[in-house]
């Protein structure tokens, strides 16, 4: 029973991890690898969390940075 219970924990993780990357990709209108302000735009919750999220404050989000969101 804990393996099945820690399979599906792992499978829930897993998809989160892919549901962030889906987002990151697919606010990166230009492709190079990095969330501008006026991409992030896109979607409102990104949007108001980008300053906090830019931690090196260089107007973008790396996929680093992005993973804390």
């Amino acid at each position: 029973m804990k393996k099945f219970l820690i399979l599906g924990l792992c499978v829930l993780a897993s998809t989160a991890v892919l549901a962030d990357e889906e987002l990151f990709m697919n606010l990166d209108a230009d492709s190079d690898g990095l969330i501008s302000i006026a991409e992030a735009a896109v979607d409102s919750s990104v949007s108001a969390q980008f300053a906090e999220l830019d931690t090196n404050k260089d107007g973008y989000l790396s996929p680093e940075e992005f993973a804390n969101y």
